[in-house]
């Protein structure tokens, strides 16, 4: 007895992913027509059906991730989409086609159209949970997120992180940022004010300082907008510090497109930290994310960053772990066990995430801004009050690999690494912390990273590193060993 389709079969649909498992015992009409992503697992019987379309393949899409109930009907003469990672409970019923929409913030119905002659369709927005014997009828959207309880006729859009129910369906259900809880709605009246204040106040906050990087800015926000299109649990910041190329048309391009997003551009260049510090102060969102405008959002990734943020809302610091891409999300607490964790690592901007409400708490938040490190001064000083953190690990990022000369690599990497931790020694740091990690990012990164700069001929100010280094290490027992290499080092250059 076969429990999955064949092969024969899988080769005729327009696409096929891996690691998809669709148990035999259903029926598609037309499968050339309909696109399978990749982790996709499906309950038999189900009934697929095509109607005559002239539209492009493919008609029916479930996209990468998506796990199926027994029992799913769909019925598409326009467009049927299931975007990552939805939820099908058993019995359920989807259809491009309806003679009646209902408006859920009004709560009432109107007259509605043929969905599918007017070119209609149905979206299940990523992560989205549709309950047993739910019907979804017409041109309808059911937003990242929602869910739709069990028995409920759904015949209009649906915003992203709301629950409805009934027949017709109604909002009985939103998610509030601020508390990260799913707040009751019991009128239409309650749903409309609440969404429109979620849209002020939103999840997380996504701030990226530019300037003169067009092209790489344009790439970060498609890496993006991609992914979270206008939903309002996300804000994207962008401040560019006086640019002269084309980042201005890029960026109010976007902001034209996109209501969650907000573009500032300043009058003069004020300096890249300082230019850090301002668009972090502009974020709304319960959790600030500083992105670098030359790192991009592997595709996939910032829907369960989302999840990450919501679960851990009561961690000061949430630190993305970039150098390991195990996908383990863990807590901890105290100075002490984030800098085992995170070590100099946590001086990456892209990995930083904080919570504003502590943010705000910091009595001198630009204590150090001109060390090219305050972001790492503000992990630390949140946790003072706070001492509860998160360490995501995730390979989320691509990178443009742009090297700098604008700051000199001893400097920043010694001296200015190095003083930070030592404000926080006696108040979170113990001594012994503070000598255990200035040997081991000497050891692990700061010479790793001076050899990799000399031998691929990096663009980098490495000048007085070797004197730095002195200053900062000559009472150490290994100074002599590591001078040594560092020596060898320099001497290795054409």
């Amino acid at each position: 007895m076969t429990l999955f389709i064949t092969p024969e079969l899988a080769a005729r649909f327009q696409q096929f992913g891996r690691d998809t498992y669709i148990q035999s015992g259903g029926y598609f009409n037309s499968p050339e027509q309909i696109a399978i992503g990749n982790g996709v697992f499906m309950r038999s019987p189900y009934q697929f059906d095509v109607m005559p379309s002239v539209k492009e393949p493919p008609v029916i899409s479930v996209d990468d991730g998506c796990q199926i109930n027994l029992g799913l009907r769909i019925k598409a003469k326009n467009r049927v989409r299931l975007e990552r990672n939805v939820l099908i409970g058993p019995h359920v019923c989807i259809s491009d086609e309806v003679d009646l929409k209902l408006d859920l913030i009004r709560d009432e119905f109107i007259p509605g159209i043929n969905a599918g002659e007017a070119g209609g369709q149905v979206v299940i927005g990523e992560g989205a949970w549709i309950g047993a014997n739910a019907i979804i009828q017409g041109n309808v959207r059911i937003g990242n997120g929602s869910i739709v309880k069990a028995n409920s006729v759904v015949l209009s859009h649906v915003p992203d992180y709301c629950a409805v129910s009934g027949c017709p369906a109604k909002i009985v259900q939103i998610y509030e940022p601020s508390s990260s809880s799913w707040i009751d709605v019991s009128s239409p009246e309650q749903a409309a004010e609440l969404l429109s204040a979620r849209r002020l106040n939103p999840l997380l906050s996504i701030c990226i300082p530019t300037y003169n990087r067009a092209n790489h800015l344009e790439h970060c926000l498609d890496s993006i907008y991609s992914q979270i299109g206008n939903n309002e649990l996300f804000e994207v910041i962008v401040s560019d510090n006086a640019s002269t190329d084309a980042t201005p048309e890029i960026a109010q391009r976007y902001a034209a497109r996109y209501s969650n997003m907000k573009y500032i551009r300043n009058a003069k260049n004020i300096g890249a930290d300082p230019n850090i510090f301002q668009v972090m102060k502009l974020a709304r969102g319960k959790f600030v994310k500083i992105q670098g405008d030359d790192d991009f959002y592997v595709e996939g990734t910032l829907y369960p960053l989302l999840n990450v943020v919501h679960s851990h809302g009561d961690c000061g610091v949430i630190h993305i772990y970039v150098r390991n891409g195990d996908g383990r999300i863990w807590t901890g607490e105290g100075m002490s066990a984030y800098l085992e964790a995170t070590s100099i690592y946590a001086t990456f901007i892209t990995s930083t995430i904080l919570r504003r409400d502590e943010l705000e708490k910091i009595k001198t938040p630009d204590l150090f801004l001109q060390s090219s490190f305050n972001q790492l001064y503000l992990q630390y000083a949140i946790m003072e009050n706070n001492p509860r953190f998160c360490v995501m690990n995730s390979c989320m990022f691509t990178y443009a690999g742009i090297s700098s000369d604008a700051y000199n690599f001893g400097e920043v990497v010694l001296r200015s690494y190095q003083s930070i931790l030592q404000h926080f020694v006696g108040r979170g740091l113990t001594m012994d912390d503070f000598l255990k990690e200035k040997k081991r990012t000497l050891y692990n990164y700061a010479i790793p990273w001076f050899r990799q700069i000399i031998t691929t001929k990096m663009i980098a100010d490495t000048d007085r590193f070797e004197e730095i280094y002195s200053e900062l290490y000559r009472d150490e027992p290994y100074y002599e060993d590591a001078l040594a290499i560092i020596a060898s080092v320099r001497n290795s250059q054409p």
